[in-house]
């Protein structure tokens, strides 16, 4: 389903291009990757020892910020992360790192927009930015 979820819009994408002779701004997006945070906004200061993960594969999204792992369905077209329902595993972990994890399943949740450049991926919801490159 997601195949031809993805197909169909690409095949509308396509034609709104040649039908208006632009470009996408944010290209089509690098599903089935894995990303290493290497920037965050000065309002999250990474725990010492960990950066935040993200993984793609299909529709699905996972996450990782230092000891759960997050979860769940994502849209990415139009230039957002669009995410149905984050699910998140429960481990007992050190208050700074739940607090990481609560911060980023906010952002996340935010529907931040993406963009990729030369190798890296960027989500900015408008307040705060995360650049990624890929693992």
């Amino acid at each position: 389903m997601a195949d031809a979820r993805r197909a169909l819009v690409a095949l509308a994408f396509g034609a709104s291009v040649l039908a208006c002779g632009c470009a996408d701004s944010y290209g089509e997006f690098p599903a089935d990757k894995t990303y290493s945070s290497i920037d965050a906004p000065d309002s999250f200061a990474p725990v010492d020892g960990t950066v935040i993960r993200l993984e793609f594969v299909d529709d699905r999204i996972s996450a990782e910020a230092g000891c759960n792992r997050l979860f769940g369905t994502v849209d990415t077209s139009q230039g957002r992360i669009s995410i149905d329902s984050l699910g998140s595993t429960r481990m007992g972990c050190p208050q700074a790192l739940m607090d990481q994890e609560q911060w980023l399943s906010a952002f996340l949740t935010s529907m931040p927009s993406w963009s990729r450049d030369d190798g890296t991926m960027t989500l900015d919801n408008g307040r705060e930015r995360i650049v990624f490159a890929e693992s």
